[in-house]
């Protein structure tokens, strides 16, 4: 019978055999070099064994890597929890250096509270229980947490959301004061499509861009659901789409000030 293979290592595992053959080296050379058995790197590299932390350090400093293990292996147990459907493009957004993207009916999952994601998740998902409903909305509203401090965050939006309630009035007003108080941080910008927009390029969807720490550029344009990954010309199009909808926003300092305006009208 063959060994039950942990598909959510599959990736590190190819990453560590890259790695060993980068440095031109056997299973059992870099074996020599540490306190483990070769089988277990087999094991590793086929996926068929999973890595504690301390295997992720010793590989690293056996192949001179810095910490590229570690840090892969810390990005694989902290997806552990999060939802299949949803664990690909949180995967993505760890390794991003930049994100652009653009909402036309919601806030934008990165900036939710955990309350507008409750809401908006608890009407969605009619079939899920409370429980289940509680943990999709603390996962999705950690996410901007786990992202590299450095990323830088462009958003898009259409207009009407900054009035939209979702869940009460109190829901929408914290939401609203989060967002204010997020776009005090030099790397997140915001910019809103006025209603009146009537070239507006966006409406066949929502999307985002996410450049990644290796120069690959991938798109996520969404779909009821779930969302697909583009690559290659189809990104380049979400570009331009992207371009397109900037041209057509109000400057970050003037969607500030309507946010602004917004929130006070509520109170």
């Amino acid at each position: 019978m063959p060994d039950k293979v942990f598909k959510e290592w599959d990736g590190w595992g190819r990453e560590l055999r890259r790695l060993r053959e980068e440095a031109n080296l056997s299973q059992l050379q870099l074996a020599h070099r540490l306190p483990f058995q070769n089988g277990l790197i087999s094991g590793f590299e086929r996926a068929t064994r999973k890595p504690k932390r301390e295997h992720a350090v010793a590989l690293d400093g056996a192949l001179s890597t810095g910490d590229v293990l570690e840090r892969l292996w810390l990005e694989v147990t902290n997806t552990r929890e999060i939802p299949a459907d949803w664990r690909d493009f949180v995967r993505l957004e760890r390794q991003a250096v930049e994100i652009r993207e653009y909402q036309m009916v919601l806030m934008p999952g990165l900036l939710q509270t955990r309350e507008y994601a409750h809401a908006v998740l608890r009407n969605h998902r009619k079939w899920d229980s409370d429980r289940n409903v509680t943990e999709l909305a603390k996962t999705r509203s950690e996410r901007l947490s786990q992202i590299r401090k450095e990323t830088l965050l462009w958003f898009v939006i259409d207009e009407v959301m900054v009035r939209r309630v979702v869940g009460s009035r109190e829901v929408l007003k914290e939401q609203l004061d989060h967002l204010l108080h997020l776009l005090n941080n030099h790397r997140i910008r915001v910019t809103l499509i006025p209603e009146y927009a009537p070239q507006h390029p966006g409406l066949s969807g929502s999307f985002r861009i996410m450049n990644l720490s290796d120069g690959r550029i991938v798109g996520l344009a969404e779909y009821w659901g779930g969302q697909n990954v583009v690559t290659g010309a189809q990104v380049n199009q979400l570009l331009s789409i992207f371009s397109g909808l900037q041209a057509e926003a109000l400057s970050p300092i003037a969607s500030y000030e309507y946010i602004k305006k917004t929130r006070e009208a509520l109170a």
